[in-house]
């Protein structure tokens, strides 16, 4: 990102503290939250930071400040991650005790400001590879990043990171698709929007063609296959209990996931969202029954 450049932010500017203050607002609402309960105190602090540093640099992207550039705190971020210079920003040393406690790797933050950086301009997607390497980036890192603090082993659980991952961001990207049209965002790839005959003004025309519905249907069963890779990977029973935090957030993801094909897809009218009466359905479930069942009925 760099690419030899001196990154001039060394410090904080005061719309950078204000983005860091809002995010430790919105932490209320976050769905980093559905965990809690089966972390201890210093794992959910832990968590906390993880989600903060994710949601400023994610706010910064798609939200930045009237005349902010905000590769300038990007930059800063990947000389202080990747330790050529720090950045004197509040969640620096929250990041690096962080970082040496868990033994989380600092690669895997560095994923996700590459990722994030990836949407500052026009997005295009051009085929099915990109759009795998882009969920990495944008979640299956964040994924990986969150496994030490769960208690789990990184090097044997960062497949099932990629996997629901890659699960989530589809979910996403699929839920998204007018939102993100709105920022000159398509991440539905190009090779497939043409084998399905699909253009750009079809998407901006808000009109539901067969094309599209059959493009969106192919992506979805791709998160659906990426769902059931992530299940099959959970394979011990301590694994899956470890993994509690990742697999509520999953109940989640895949109800969204389910009713985007129980909507027939219609995405471009509407957005797919569940009520609060539903979400706490899914919770209470998850907390009664599916935290103790892993894959294949087994016992966590």
């Amino acid at each position: 990102m760099t690419d030899g450049v001196f990154c001039p932010l060394s410090h904080p500017e005061e719309y950078s503290l204000k983005r860091y203050e809002k995010a430790r607002t919105a932490l209320s609402e976050s769905n980093f939250k559905i965990g809690y309960r089966f972390l201890d105190d210093q794992s959910r602090q832990d968590l906390e930071t993880l989600y903060v540093f994710f949601r400023v640099i994610d706010d910064l992207v798609d939200e930045p400040y009237p005349g902010e550039d905000p590769r300038k705190e990007l930059c800063a971020w990947e000389s202080d991650l990747s330790g050529k210079e720090r950045f004197d920003h509040p969640l620096s040393v929250s990041l690096r005790e962080l970082i040496d406690r868990r033994g989380v790797s600092p690669v895997f933050l560095l994923d996700v400001v590459h990722g994030m950086a990836l949407d500052l301009d026009r997005v295009r997607v051009a085929t099915m590879a990109e759009l795998k390497r882009y969920c990495y980036l944008a979640a299956g890192a964040v994924g990986r990043a969150c496994i030490p603090v769960f208690g789990g082993d990184t090097d044997r659980l960062s497949p099932y990171a990629d996997a629901l991952g890659e699960a989530f961001q589809i979910t996403n990207i699929l839920r998204d698709v007018r939102e993100d049209l709105e920022r000159d965002r398509i991440y539905l790839p190009g090779e497939r929007m043409a084998a399905y005959g699909v253009t750009e003004d079809d998407l901006r025309s808000g009109q539901m063609t067969e094309g599209l519905r059959s493009l969106l249907s192919e992506l979805w069963q791709m998160a659906e296959a990426d769902y059931r890779k992530a299940e099959s990977l959970l394979v011990t029973s301590r694994d899956c209990r470890i993994m509690r935090p990742a697999r509520a957030m999953e109940a989640y993801y895949r109800e969204i996931h389910r009713e985007i094909r129980r909507q027939h897809f219609d995405v471009l009218t509407r957005r797919i969202s569940l009520s609060r009466f539903r979400k706490a359905t899914i919770f209470l479930w998850f907390f009664l029954i599916g935290q103790r069942t892993g894959p294949s009925g087994r016992g966590a």
